[in-house]
């Protein structure tokens, strides 16, 4: 895993906590699901102007630094 020296705002660490946290299943009675905490790591990896990658990109959320795997 390589850390890329970008880091998510509070905002999105608390956004990805907040996905890492949801119940699995749930009834399907209002909006939609909301999306997981990988999701969120990789959209806001690329607002941060990262480029686009196959997979995800991911994100420390100690440090807020985003991560990803080095491709082969």
């Amino acid at each position: 895993m390589r850390r890329l020296n970008v880091f998510a705002t509070p905002e999105e660490i608390a956004a990805m906590k907040l996905a890492a946290n949801a119940p699995a299943i749930a009834l399907q009675c209002g909006p939609m699901p909301m999306p997981s905490a990988l999701e969120i790591a990789h959209r806001s990896a690329l607002a941060h102007g990262l480029p686009e990658i196959t997979g995800y990109y991911g994100c420390d959320l100690r440090t807020g630094a985003f991560v990803s795997v080095d491709e082969p």
